[in-house]
């Protein structure tokens, strides 16, 4: 059976990112039924990924239709698994750069603090970790690490991603990526130890 075309049994078999990477290729071609299936496949994934990054609902709604959107018009643009381009790594590139978009333009047009009384946007996880509440000895041994060296552990560690798809969202090779996490690793276990 076409795991694409095998409706809901296809989901409790297992979906590899394959499957996505040929829904992809079907929304390339006008496919709405594809575009559907790669939607309720991958848009409860990526909300979760936005939502360790951002608190605020209405942003992550906002940041996941405008993903959508472009990856409907931009669905030939994707280059596939054929040269180790991930289906969902793509998504979350696009995701990822929406969510940067939207915080720039929520800073250029912040208002006034929140009035007391009016309840405060839960911080992401890795603002909390940074911020010391899970152990002030790890929040210093993270913040002593250098930006690339954070990216990485933030990608893999709290955004779950894979190296391959770590990579993509960085935009450096894979290779970089292994390297950046087994020196972030190492930085940890000697600040902690």
């Amino acid at each position: 059976m076409d795991p694409v075309r095998g409706g809901a049994a296809a989901v409790y078999l297992g979906v590899t990112d394959d499957d996505e990477a040929q829904l992809v290729r079907r929304c390339a071609r006008g496919d709405r039924a594809a575009f559907d299936e790669l939607y309720r496949r991958t848009a409860p994934m990526l909300a979760v990924r936005l939502r360790r990054r951002c608190a605020d609902e209405e942003i992550v709604a906002d940041v996941l239709q405008e993903t959508y959107l472009a990856v409907w018009r931009a669905a030939g643009s994707f280059a596939g698994t054929a040269v180790g381009g991930s289906a969902v790594g793509w998504l979350w590139t696009i995701a990822a750069r929406r969510l940067v978009d939207a915080f720039r333009r929520r800073a250029r047009t912040a208002g006034p603090p929140a009035a007391a009384g009016e309840p405060a946007t839960a911080p992401a996880a890795e603002e909390e970790a940074l911020a010391g509440r899970l152990g002030p000895d790890l929040a210093a041994a993270l913040h002593a690490l250098t930006p690339e060296l954070r990216q990485v552990l933030q990608a893999m560690v709290l955004d779950g991603l894979s190296v391959r798809d770590t990579s993509a969202l960085l935009g450096v090779p894979e290779s970089t990526v292994k390297t950046r996490a087994r020196r972030a690793r190492i930085q940890l276990r000697e600040a902690l130890s």
